[in-house]
């Protein structure tokens, strides 16, 4: 059986997370503004580029954790 090592997270993969939660952030912020202005089609690209953050949000973690 292979033994687990644990070991720790370098400051560079926390930047990178900490880089892409704020920047989901700021879009989820900037699509709300959108839609209380009605401006759908930025409304969409907003939220496109949130959906896109998390994804490498999700990646990000995985590489942390499980590679």
């Amino acid at each position: 059986m292979k033994d687990l090592e644990t070991g720790t997270i370098s400051w560079g993969w926390l930047g990178l997370m900490g880089v892409l939660i704020i920047l989901e952030l700021l879009f989820v912020y900037e699509a709300m503004l959108a839609d209380l202005s009605g401006l759908q089609r930025v409304f969409g690209v907003f939220i496109g580029l949130a959906v896109l953050c998390f994804a490498a949000l999700l990646y990000a973690l995985r590489v942390i954790f499980y590679d």
